[in-house]
């Protein structure tokens, strides 16, 4: 049995009400602090391998440091002359060493100690994606939707039921990994195209080949967000129904009596299970009544609601929906595990050079680099997705603190290494007025690529 109502009513009584404003305080304190863990743990990584590899030289190490600034907390081990320190400024970290000890050592040896950070970021990534093969995980089984007319998919003849079973050379076991080949195809290798091996529901197996070269190309000439790629080609996972995941405070959703985890059944006569009809037929209501049939999972209602138009003039009821696909446990056995989590740690950096020499190119947008505030969001929606996600979480950003440091720029570890193999080559050090030099242009360089990030971070807040 239903019941209907209206929003100009009090909306179910079941449903919950949004926090205000200022009860967002500890999800925004949850956020920060699993940011600031995510850059501990993976700073420590990182000075520890300068630490272990300057031990390794015996070469004396004054102080470690997570974090820049006054020191909060100091302490010493018996055993070691180095300082331990936790200072004020939680966003890096530094290795203090005997600068005439260290300056004394071989070319080789202080290659070592400069290359052994990134390579401990590099190690650590491993372990973490190694780790996660083997805990398992719940993954989208790469069965289609009904890919929409016009996209790539749709006029390759691919239809809702065909389960993706391979991409190029390599097998598909899950949407995730669909969307990891196709992301390395377009973002890392800038293919022009991929070819795809579907199984139909009958067990017939065709063989599609989709043009990717145009799927993600902005207003602007430049490449957008490489994450749209695949829903831009028209692959999006089989959806067994439609669930609310969040609901805005002040919204006609959130007067309705729409909360976070009911499922939408259908709209108006029309059954729906995936998350675009739905937000379809909100967009085409123009501010007419339309009608919605949810479900708790304990009743079902019916809610006339009325959308409202944004400054865009998209008519819009203030909740985020998403598919509740099907999904299928992965998991690989221990050495399996280790190899797949180096294998996918040389593959995300090679993702990342490639994706970063693209950007000099032009080929790729600027707008994909990330800064903290970017960072910390991630940070905080992994740590609230479970251990698994934050896991995944600190491998990324490992990755991606280890290509940027070795990167050729002065200041970095790459910068450093540069400077070690001119000396190789010409049997002797560049001058310190060069290497001063130098450094001036990697402190305006560094300074250029955190300004970006900022800039990226505050115009994704603004929604620019």
């Amino acid at each position: 049995m239903s019941c209907l109502r209206s929003t100009s009513g009090p909306g179910r009584s079941r449903g919950h009400v949004l926090p205000k404003s200022r009860d967002n305080w500890p999800l925004i304190m949850s956020t920060v602090l699993f940011f600031l863990l995510a850059i501990a743990i993976l700073v420590f990584v990182h000075e520890m391998g300068h630490y272990l590899a300057a031990r390794q030289c015996g070469v004396a190490v004054e102080r470690f440091s997570i974090g820049f600034g006054r020191a909060l907390l100091k302490w010493r081990f018996k055993r070691s002359n180095t300082e331990w320190v936790i200072a004020a400024i939680p966003l890096g970290g530094y290795v203090k060493m005997d600068e005439p000890n260290f300056e004394a050592k071989p070319l080789a040896a202080r290659a070592w100690i400069v290359f052994a950070g990134p390579l401990a970021n590099l190690i650590f990534a491993a372990l973490a994606y190694a780790f996660l093969f083997h805990a398992g995980r719940e993954e989208p089984i790469a069965v289609l939707a009904q890919p929409k007319a016009a996209t790539a998919a749709a006029l390759a003849g691919l239809r809702e039921g065909d389960r993706i079973i391979g991409i190029g050379i390599h097998d598909v076991i899950s949407f995730n990994d669909l969307r990891w080949r196709v992301a390395q195809a377009s973002v890392g290798e800038g293919a022009a195209s991929i070819s795809l091996k579907a199984e139909r529901p009958n067990g017939e197996v065709v063989s599609v080949v989709l043009p990717i070269v145009a799927t993600h190309t902005g207003e602007t000439g430049q490449t957008s967000d490489p994450a749209a790629t695949v829903a831009a080609l028209g692959l999006a996972p089989m959806s067994k129904s439609v669930r609310v995941i969040r609901v805005q405070e002040g919204s006609v959703a959130q007067a309705a009596g729409l909360r976070e985890g009911d499922r939408i059944l259908r709209v108006g006569q029309e059954d729906v299970r995936q998350p675009d009809a739905v937000i379809g037929r909100i967009k085409e209501s123009q501010g007419k009544p339309i009608e919605l049939t949810v479900s708790d999972g304990s009743q079902t209602e019916r809610v006339v609601i009325t959308a409202r138009a944004g400054q865009d003039g998209v008519f819009r009821i203030g909740a985020v929906v998403g598919a509740e696909v099907e999904t299928t446990h992965v998991a690989d056995a221990p050495l399996q595990a280790l190899s797949r989590g180096v294998t996918r740690t040389w593959e995300m950096s090679l993702l990342t050079v490639r994706a970063l020499g693209r950007m000099l190119m032009g080929e790729l947008s600027w707008r994909q680099i990330s800064g903290p505030v970017t960072i910390a969001d991630a940070a905080g929606q992994s740590a609230g997705n479970g251990l698994q996600a934050f896991v995944g979480f600190l491998a990324l950003i490992s990755i991606s603190i280890a290509v940027l440091n070795l990167l050729p720029i002065p200041m970095l570890d790459g910068g450093h290494l540069m400077y070690y193999l001119w000396e190789l080559v010409r049997g002797q050090p560049l001058s310190a007025e060069i290497q001063e030099t130098g450094r001036r242009i990697g402190v305006a360089l560094i300074m250029a690529l955190t300004a970006v990030a900022l800039f990226n971070d505050f115009s994704r807040l603004a929604g620019w």
